[in-house]
């Protein structure tokens, strides 16, 4: 009866602390989820701020601005050569046949095109 009695006390002392355990987890728990809540509210508050700038610097107004005395039209006698360029990934940016026609406007096959 006595064994009994002390296997109960020593349940009861083992539950309340390992209650008190838990608590103090959830404690860390909820405080460090704080923590990363703020983080990222903080960088999609820095986030939002970098769109902004970007969007207002690639607005019509601002990159002409920026070229503005840089460019001028062409001439009606202008010729503009286009040389290939060869990148490392095997593709040129260039046609190098006069009336080839590709899918792909801005990346061709190297291998193709000759």
């Amino acid at each position: 009866m006595i064994a009994l009695i002390l296997a109960m006390v020593a349940v009861t002392v083992v539950s309340a602390f390992s209650i008190v355990w838990m608590q103090q987890q959830i404690t860390r728990t909820a405080e460090s989820s704080q923590k990363l809540e703020a983080q990222l509210s903080e960088t999609l508050r820095k986030l939002r701020f970098l769109d902004e700038r970007i969007a207002t610097q690639h607005q019509p107004v601002v990159l002409q601005g920026k070229v503005a005395g840089k460019l001028r039209p062409s001439m009606e006698n202008q010729v503009v050569w286009v040389e290939e360029r060869q990148l490392p990934s095997g593709r040129s940016y260039a046609v190098s046949q006069p009336y080839e026609v590709s899918t792909d406007l801005a990346l061709l096959d190297s291998n193709t095109a000759q």
